[in-house]
């Protein structure tokens, strides 16, 4: 559902906060559909997908998931009739495309057969997605509740469809739906708050911020739950392997053939597509709270050039960086036109969730405003003819204190919403690759036992990506010892190097508070 744009945003006298709906976001649910999504297609015509589907963890089991796809005809996808069906129809086709792809126990294709790839394309234009698993797939649209006179809880909430048929990942999808299941209250919060600047409610806009403060307080205690019932050893060698794309893959370095969809090149050889895997950075509810609170992100390892006329604050324009704005990228005195990976996976996005975050990109901006509220005086006049030269001062007042510290503790919960993710990192990717190993089955590796209760209270304030390797040698009878360094990189299923881009992540975070 596209955006209403019949309404202006902005009248002579007046400003109008867009509508949730007009964007398919539910007031109560946020991202999430306000019903349960749908668990079969209801026409019988797509029988031959949710069979498979009802098999899929036999035939994977049995190494013969490729062998039954290929003998699947090509169903048109003009019999789905709803937003719903065309979901579903993508959340199969996903894990259907998935499983052929990475295989178990198999060698990876680097083909996706037509009677999957050409439907999967269709259904991901309508839905004006990429065609490549995503956070929507298996979180938003892959849930159902058990009870269903009973809210919306993560005790009540159950998947449609997984990879390893494990509880482990079903309980790794489910943290994130509740975490989304918070959006209704998160969003509603952040139009208020973003009205109260427009109509220079103080009241409302302090009362807005301690709700997105409490908001996100709320989503980092359900994500430290992720320890309970989520083995490290499970998701990272069972269940990850799956959610990964074909865009800077190792195992994918060409990308994928979509058989039947792109046809082959002018010298005749097939046409590969790459895309993002499923990550949790495309969640639409955690972008918008950044660009409410005016947190940018930059590509790792660039940081933003700012010329502010107050050298105690930073104020920048909203959202984030365009592409073509590359004056935004500085990095050794070297301007870099490159997009910000936050940017660039909203391709993995939903069309009308992704044009949400880019039209609350242009109409939020409370950050500046409470600097220009609490702290800049219009009223004082400067001798200086420079215009950039306004001199800075602080009102106090208790409105105006009030005002900082509910917008720095948003930021402060933020930035301990992103030390719980580093952590998870950590525990469940990052020392499960340093394990090394075969990522399938070895009767000599055991799942290693996990304090949870310890690990849920852990903190990881810094991830080291830095090997330190010692060797000691004998020569000439005397002992040698050598110590070597090396950079180790650990990419994420969206491609990223992991552990600087969380890190730069949080610091972004930081820095945008007011001092």
């Amino acid at each position: 559902m596209a955006p209403n744009h019949s309404a202006p945003l902005f009248s002579e006298n007046t400003f109008n906060v867009p509508r949730l709906e007009d964007y398919d976001i539910s007031p109560s649910t946020g991202f999430l559909p306000s019903i349960p999504p749908l668990e079969c297609l209801p026409d019988s015509y797509y029988e031959p997908w949710e069979t498979l589907i009802s098999m899929f963890h036999n035939l994977m089991l049995a190494g013969r998931l490729r062998e039954y796809v290929k003998r699947l005809p090509i169903l048109k996808t003009d019999r789905l009739k709803t937003p719903e069906e065309y979901r579903r129809a993508f959340l199969v086709l996903s894990f259907i495309a998935h499983g052929y792809v990475w295989g178990k126990y198999e060698t990876v294709s680097d083909r996706l057969p037509a009677n999957i790839a050409i439907p999967w394309v269709e259904v991901s234009k309508y839905l004006d997605v990429a065609p490549i698993i995503n956070h929507a797939a298996v979180v938003t649209w892959n849930w159902s509740l058990l009870f269903s006179d009973e809210p919306f809880k993560l005790n009540n909430l159950a998947t449609l469809i997984t990879f390893s048929n494990t509880l482990d990942e079903s309980w790794f999808y489910l943290v994130t739906t509740a975490i989304e299941g918070f959006g209704g209250r998160a969003l509603t919060s952040i139009m208020a708050a973003i009205q109260a600047t427009y109509d220079g409610n103080n009241e409302i806009l302090i009362n807005e911020l301690r709700n997105i403060s409490s908001t996100i307080f709320d989503i980092n205690k359900t994500l430290q739950k992720m320890f309970k019932k989520c083995d490290p050893y499970v998701f990272y060698w069972k269940v990850r392997p799956y959610l990964s794309g074909w865009e800077n893959e190792d195992r994918l370095p060409k990308g994928l053939i979509y058989e039947g969809v792109d046809g082959n090149d002018e010298n005749g050889n097939p046409i590969y597509r790459r895309y993002i895997g499923g990550s949790a950075g495309q969640s639409a509810l955690i972008q918008a709270l950044d660009i409410a609170l005016s947190v940018k992100h930059y590509p790792t390892g660039i940081k933003p050039h700012t010329n502010s006329s107050c050298p105690r604050y930073t104020s920048c324009s909203n959202g984030y960086p365009q592409p073509h704005d590359i004056h935004q990228y500085v990095s050794n005195g070297h301007t870099e036109p490159q997009q910000p990976y936050l940017h660039r996976i909203r391709q993995n996005i939903p069309g009308p969730h992704r044009r949400f975050l880019e039209d609350l990109a242009k109409i939020a901006d409370i950050r500046n405003y409470i600097i220009s509220t609490t702290n800049y005086d219009s009223s004082v006049n400067t001798s200086s003819s420079d215009e950039s030269e306004d001199t800075c001062l602080l009102r106090e007042t208790d409105e105006a204190d009030d005002l900082i510290k509910a917008y720095n503790e948003c930021l402060n919960q933020m930035k301990d919403f992103r030390k719980t993710h580093l952590n998870i990192v950590n525990f469940y990717i990052i020392k499960q690759a340093r394990r090394g190993g075969d990522p399938h089955f070895n009767a000599k590796e055991v799942t290693p036992p996990v304090d949870k209760d310890l690990v849920g209270n852990n903190e990881i304030t810094a991830v080291s990506n830095e090997i330190i390797m010692t060797t000691t040698k004998s020569v000439n009878n005397e002992i040698i010892t050598t110590t070597t360094k090396s950079i180790e990189i650990i990419k994420g299923t969206g491609g990223t190097n992991l552990i600087p881009f969380l890190e730069q992540m949080k610091d972004e975070t930081l820095a945008q508070k007011i001092q």
